[in-house]
């Protein structure tokens, strides 16, 4: 069966015998088939623009939805990268921390063997120090005996001479 546009069916002519159809009932009720099948063209017509209009729309959503999931994921691997590349930079930043405390305290306790040197020296050199002072105040008293013992010999000597001259 073709396609009937509703122009056709009001055109329809059938060919008249006795004791048919009433005519005017036929006519009238193909122009209500025909007005029927207009509206449902017409209808049918919209539809399919509809149909077209939310398929053009779902393509695009989905289309949306394909960009939305892909920067989705391109969003959740950059952010993976940047916590990685924070755990390695944190991992570097405590090496050389520790590195660093490592060479102060090897630097500290390389002083502190310094420190503890010098002290030793100063104190070989304050024991050194005092032996000399109390050899020279050994020497310096021994002077002041010999020299006491001196003016006491040189006493008796010079009070008769003195005595010798006055006389």
């Amino acid at each position: 069966m073709q396609n009937l546009t509703p122009l056709e069916i009001q055109k329809a002519t059938f060919s008249r015998k006795f004791k048919g159809y009433n005519v005017d009932e036929v006519r009238g009720y193909l122009f209500l088939v025909a007005e029927e099948i207009e509206r449902i063209l017409k209808e049918n017509d919209q539809l399919l623009r509809e149909n077209s209009g939310l398929r053009e729309d779902l393509e695009e959503h989905t289309q949306r939805e394909r960009i939305l999931k892909d920067t989705l994921l391109s969003a959740q691997r950059v952010s993976e990268e940047v916590k990685a590349n924070a755990h390695k930079e944190a991992e570097l930043i405590v090496k050389d921390a520790e590195l660093l405390s490592e060479r102060l305290i090897a630097q500290a306790m390389s002083r502190v063997a310094d420190l503890e040197r010098s002290i030793q020296d100063l104190k070989l050199e304050r024991k050194a120090v005092r032996s000399r002072l109390q050899s020279t105040l050994d020497i310096v008293q021994q002077m002041v005996v010999l020299d006491a013992e001196q003016e006491a010999n040189e006493l008796p000597i010079t009070a008769m001479r003195r005595s010798a001259a006055q006389s």
